[in-house]
C-alpha cells in the first residue's frame, strides 16, 4: 500500500487535517441539537462536557455556522483567559470599537452593543471554549455578562464548553448570575463500533488514500476504538501512529521484482506491489509474453506478504521453474520461470513460512475462481472501452 504514505497520514489525522472536515457520529448529532435548543430557550445557556479529545471544539464551531446566521457570535478560547482578553476578543468578533482600551471603556462598548442586539430581539451568542481552564477574574466578568438583561431578557446567550464536571464550575459564589440561569448539562459520550469504522475510512479517503477497508479492517478498527476509547482525538493519534508504522515496515520489506528478458536482453521490469498478476500471451494479460509458447492466460502470480506463489493455469505448454515443469510452487529469490525464448527472473522474494504454506495449500481450490473473476471484469472493461470509441 505504497500510496497510504505519512503524507496522506497526516492529512487524514495529522497536522495538515482538514479541519472543515466533519464526520458526525450520534453523539455528535444530538449534541447540535441540544445547543440549538437551550439557546432558543427563556435562559439562553448552555454546557457541553466531556473529557479531552472528545470533539467538543468540533461540535462549537459548527454550532458557531449555524447561529452567526442569526445573531453576533463570538467563540474564545477560555484557556488562561484574562477579563481584558474576554472583553476585547468579544467586540474584535462583534466588530465593535471601543472608544479606547481602557477596561472600562471596553465594558461600556459591550454593554451597549448586547443591549442593542437584544432589544432588537437578536441577542449576541457568547461560546466560551475550554471554560474550565479561564482565569478567576474572567470567569467572574463572565457572570457579570451573563446578569446582564433588556426588558426581563438575558442580553447575552452562552455556551461553555469543559471536562466531564464543568457544571461543578458553576457552583463557585463567583459564579452566581450564571447558576441562577440554571443552565443544562449535555455529556457527550464516545463513538461506537460502527461509527468509528466509517470515522476512520471516512478521513483516509477524504485525504487522498486509498483502499480504506485494507489500511483500516475491522478488527484494527475496533483496536483502535478500545485504545482510545471510541474518542475522535485520540483515535486520530492513533491512526496516525499506525499508518506510521505501516509505512516504516513498508520501507522495509523489499517489494519484489520480476524481471523479463529475451535472449538474455531484459525487455522489462515488474515491481510486484499487486495482489495477482496474470501471465500470458493475450492482451489483457498483466504480463504480455509475445511468443507462441505462452498460453493467451499461461499462469498466475499470487502475492503475499510473505510469499510469492507461481500457478499455472492449465497452460497448453506448462510451466516450467529452474528448468523443472510445475503446476503450482512457492517462489523462491532468483528462481527462472522458462517461457519459450522469454525468462522471467523473480528477485526480493521473502523467506516462506510454514503457516503460510498451509495457507497456500489451501487456496487451491479458489485459483481458478479468481481467474474467472478476472477474465469477466477484464471482459467488461474492453466492451465499454469499445463502445466508447
Amino acid at each position: 500500500m505504497p500510496q497510504h504514505n505519512l503524507s496522506i497520514a497526516s492529512k487524514a489525522f495529522g497536522k495538515h487535517a482538514d479541519p472543515g472536515l466533519i464526520i458526525a457520529c450520534q453523539s455528535h448529532q444530538d449534541a447540535l441539537r441540544f445547543l440549538s435548543a437551550e439557546l432558543n430557550r427563556e435562559n439562553g445557556i448552555a454546557l457541553l462536557q466531556g473529557p479531552k479529545g472528545a470533539g467538543k471544539t468540533t461540535i462549537v464551531n459548527e454550532q458557531l455556522s449555524w447561529s452567526s446566521r442569526d445573531a453576533a457570535v463570538a467563540m474564545l478560547d477560555g484557556t488562561h483567559l484574562t477579563p481584558r482578553k474576554l472583553s476585547a476578543g468579544m467586540l474584535a468578533q462583534f466588530d465593535v470599537q471601543a472608544a479606547s482600551q481602557q477596561d472600562e471603556h471596553l465594558l461600556q462598548a459591550l454593554n451597549g452593543f448586547l443591549t442593542e442586539q437584544t432589544r432588537n430581539g437578536r441577542p449576541p451568542i457568547l461560546i466560551l471554549d475550554n471554560a474550565d481552564r479561564a482565569t478567576l477574574s474572567a470567569l467572574r466578568l463572565l457572570n457579570w455578562l451573563a446578569d446582564l438583561d433588556v426588558r426581563g431578557k438575558f442580553a447575552l446567550r452562552i455556551i461553555l464548553t469543559g471536562k466531564e464536571m464543568l457544571s461543578t464550575l458553576l457552583n463557585q459564589d463567583a459564579m452566581r448570575s450564571l447558576y441562577r440561569r440554571n443552565p443544562t448539562a449535555f455529556s457527550l459520550n464516545p463513538m461506537t463500533s460502527q461509527e468509528t469504522m466509517i470515522y476512520l475510512r471516512t478521513r483516509l479517503i477524504a485525504a487522498g488514500g486509498e483502499r480504506s477497508e485494507k489500511v483500516f479492517p475491522i478488527d484494527v478498527c475496533e483496536k483502535l476504538r478500545s485504545l482510545s476509547h471510541g474518542w475522535p482525538g485520540p483515535l486520530n493519534d492513533l491512526a496516525y501512529e499506525a499508518m506510521q508504522r505501516m509505512t516504516d515496515l513498508q520501507k522495509a520489506r523489499r517489494v519484489p521484482l520480476l524481471t523479463v528478458s529475451r535472449d538474455g536482453v531484459t525487455v522489462a521490469e515488474y515491481q510486484l506491489t499487486e495482489r495477482q498478476y496474470v501471465i500470458g500471451r493475450a492482451e489483457l494479460a498483466d504480463i504480455v509474453i509475445e511468443d507462441g509458447y505462452a498460453s493467451k492466460m499461461h499462469a498466475m502470480l499470487q502475492v503475499y506478504a510473505n510469499a510469492v506463489v507461481l500457478v499455472d493455469l492449465n497452460s497448453t505448454n506448462g510451466t516450467t521453474v529452474n528448468s523443472i515443469v510445475t503446476q503450482k510452487t512457492i517462489l523462491r529469490n532468483n528462481d527462472i520461470i522458462s517461457l519459450g525464448h522469454f525468462r522471467l527472473k523473480i528477485e526480493n522474494v521473502p523467506a516462506i513460512s510454514p503457516d503460510m504454506e498451509e495457507r497456500i495449500k489451501a487456496s487451491d481450490t479458489l485459483t481458478m475462481q479468481h481467474l474467472g473473476d478476472m477474465r469477466r471484469t477484464r471482459a467488461k472493461r474492453n466492451i465499454k472501452a469499445l463502445k466508447n470509441k
